[in-house]
């Protein structure tokens, strides 16, 4: 049996950059969708591939059979996180590397990765919920703080959803996030004087913390990859400054109405 014609460059081109975008846009490391992306143009035999990735763009080069310069660009914007899809962008690459695919097979398969259902919005508010409540627990508190975080948590799921249908700014939704949650706390301590206000908010407050840009931005910096490092620091950086501005606007707001003894 003879060997299959490798696919034209172009579509083979645009397969190889289809996967690196899924693989950013879903939580991919920079340096693996670099790495998949370079695997799978030399498994689909892409000539003189050159690609640079970013945390948020992809350029990448490659010539046609007849010697043409061939180029794409892609914008990657921040979206959230699903493993799943890396996932099955890894296995993908996997079996076009051992040969398992062809260019046809690689484009379906890319293609159902990419329609993988989404985390519904009810198995984020259940996730942020019970995320608050542990964290809370963890810190030390007890049930009234627990029940607090989880009510604030529930809050933070509401709101962060919403704001993303109406496309509102992420700094901004963090901001309005940490202030309704730490003027919850306040207000269940004006009931409950025994309340931690401190250990309630830091746990409703410890699932918008940027745990995975400050991790991969370290990450991407061991990899000697520093703009990108530096990138996802800075956003790190910005969403926890949202968060004390959020936190620091409840404390004032509380004070000016009278709700908070200093």
């Amino acid at each position: 049996m003879s060997e299959a014609a490798p696919p034209p460059a172009d579509r083979a081109l645009d397969l190889v950059v289809d996967a690196g975008q899924t693989l950013l846009e879903n939580g991919g490391e920079v340096f693996r969708a670099q790495q998949t992306m370079e695997i799978m143009a030399q498994s689909l035999q892409v000539r003189d591939f050159n690609v640079y990735v970013l945390t948020n763009g992809i350029f990448a080069s490659a010539r046609s059979a007849g010697g043409a310069p061939l180029s794409r660009v892609r914008h990657v914007p921040l979206v959230s996180i699903h493993l799943g899809r890396v996932e099955a962008v890894n296995e993908l690459s996997r079996e076009v590397a051992a040969g398992q695919l062809d260019a046809a097979g690689a484009r379906q398969r890319l293609e159902e990765a990419r329609a993988l259902d989404p985390t519904t919005a009810r198995a984020e508010q259940v996730a942020c919920v019970t995320g608050c409540a542990c964290f809370a627990f963890l810190f030390g508190g007890a049930m009234p703080e627990v029940l607090t975080a989880a009510a604030a948590g529930l809050v933070e799921s509401l709101l962060c959803q919403q704001f993303g249908r109406w496309h509102i700014n992420r700094i901004f939704t963090n901001i309005v996030a940490a202030w309704l949650s730490t003027l919850l706390a306040l207000g269940v301590r004006a009931l409950l004087p025994a309340l931690n206000v401190d250990t309630a908010t830091i746990g409703a407050l410890m699932v918008l913390t940027p745990g995975v840009a400050l991790t991969m931005g370290i990450r991407d910096i061991l990899n000697a990859d520093y703009l990108s490092g530096a990138i996802r620091l800075l956003d790190a950086v910005l969403v926890a400054g949202s968060l004390a501005c959020g936190v620091v606007l409840a404390w004032l707001t509380a004070r000016n109405f009278g709700g908070l003894v200093w």
